[in-house]
């Protein structure tokens, strides 16, 4: 299974040349996986940062960029679990215009604890068991 949702390119999003600059992407991407966690995790980030002083920072990331995104486009992404390990996931996105592959990630992040020293945790069973429908066929986990 896979999340999909839709972001608007818009003028916030682009340089001069009115194309998204490369950055925002990051940005998409983060609405994306928040949307996920809130809507289909049920774990909003206000819960896992304030209620539960939990926070889940990118470690790790690769991007290609395949076509530029224009002001007034809609891209559509779609994401999928490709690792669960203990206290990691590794998520991918695909992002696409009229069905066209515009821009993919695949973005680590580790769950943690917000105390100090920020410290590695597993992650909580119920959000695991939620992020498992969505594994990928690959279906690796630790």
């Amino acid at each position: 299974m896979r999340y999909t949702t839709n972001i608007n390119v818009n003028f916030q999003h682009v340089d001069w040349a009115r194309i998204v600059f490369y950055p925002r992407y990051f940005e998409m991407f983060n609405q994306v996986v928040e949307q996920w966690f809130d809507e289909a995790l049920g774990c909003s980030f206000h819960r896992l940062h304030e209620e539960w002083g939990n926070g889940i920072p990118l470690v790790d990331s690769e991007c290609r960029f395949r076509r530029a995104n224009h002001l007034g486009e809609q891209i559509t992404f779609e994401l999928g679990v490709l690792k669960l390990g203990r206290c990691s996931f590794t998520l991918v996105l695909e992002g696409r215009h009229l069905g066209e592959l515009c821009v993919d990630a695949q973005l680590t992040m580790v769950w943690v604890v917000l105390t100090q020293p920020v410290t590695a945790i597993p992650i909580p069973q119920d959000v695991r068991q939620a992020m498992e429908l969505y594994l990928r066929d690959t279906k690796q986990q630790e």
